[in-house]
This record gives C-alpha cells, structure tokens and sequence, in this order.
C-alpha cells in the first residue's frame, strides 16, 4: 500500500510540474507587444525616398476580418527619427483583390492610401504583391497615394509575428 501511495503521488508530481511548465511557457500578460523584427524599407513617394532598417513590427493573421470580409491579414508598422510607416495588406478568401492601408511619413511629407472597402471612401490605389521567404517575406509595392503621388519599392520583413485579433467578425 506505501509503495501504491509513493508512486501516485510521484506520477502526481510529475504531471502538475509539466502542468506549471506548459502554462508558464505560455502565459502572455494582456497588453504584451510582440518582440520587435527587422525591416528593410526601400521607397519612393514621387521624389522623395524613405529607406529605413529600423526595426518594428511584422504581423500576420492567416483568419481575420474587415468589415465582415474574411482576409489573411501582414501588417508592418516602423517608427524611427521622426519618420515612420505603417502598411496592412488584406487578402479575402473570397479572392476578391487585396486591400491596403498604406501611411508613409518621411518627416518632410506623407502619403497615404486606403483602398480598404466597406468602411471609409477608398484613397487611392495600390497593387501589392508577397513573396513569403522562410519566417518572413517581402511586399513589392506599386500605389498612387490619395494626392495622386506615386509610391513604389519594397518592404521586407525578417519574420512575423502572430497577430492579436482585435474585434469581431
């Protein structure tokens, strides 16, 4: 009977220690940003240039939504010497064309473009192609900003990070 005891409790310990350890390498604390990934941005806003290797944020949701349009969803957000930018490509399942949203601040100037559809009046034109490379990838651009201004180059991303859902379908 001891030994039937010892060895329950032994085989009790054991699975509460891979229970703590399971969960504790899980746990992430409302609010927790992902770690920062590099970014290589190559663009040109008419004449202006922006290159940056800054790091900031790559996300990815392969299930999200926009106004009820079920997307894969890449984000890219950077920010550095009061320059920064910020691009969400869209995917629909339904394969009805990409959408973006596409903010560039070169501290002299900003462009944007909004071709999102549902919500706002769409701002100009984007065409947005992806080339996944291992954890990362790379989006070539080729857009005209709301103010007609052409915008073209490449951002790349060194990987992505989950993407944190932020409202509903």
């Amino acid at each position: 009977m001891k030994q039937r005891i010892q060895r329950w409790l032994g085989v009790t310990t054991a699975v509460a220690l891979v229970f703590i350890v399971h969960v504790d390498g899980q746990r992430r604390t409302p609010g927790d940003a992902p770690a920062k990934q590099g970014i290589q941005a190559s663009l040109k806003a008419g004449n202006q240039s922006y290159e940056s290797r800054a790091p900031g944020k790559c996300m990815h949701a392969p299930m999200a939504s926009i106004y009820r349009v079920i997307s894969q969803m890449w984000s890219v957000q950077q920010a550095s010497d009061g320059r920064s930018l910020t691009l969400t490509v869209w995917r629909p399942k339904d394969g009805s064309g990409d959408m973006v949203n596409l903010s560039i601040d070169s501290g002299n100037s900003s462009h944007e473009v909004n071709t999102v559809r549902g919500g706002t009046p769409v701002q100009g034109t984007a065409k947005i192609t992806f080339e996944k490379s291992g954890a990362g990838g790379m989006f070539t651009l080729d857009a005209r900003a709301k103010d007609g201004t052409a915008i073209t180059g490449t951002i790349k991303c060194d990987a992505f990070a989950p993407h944190t859902a932020e409202g509903g379908l």
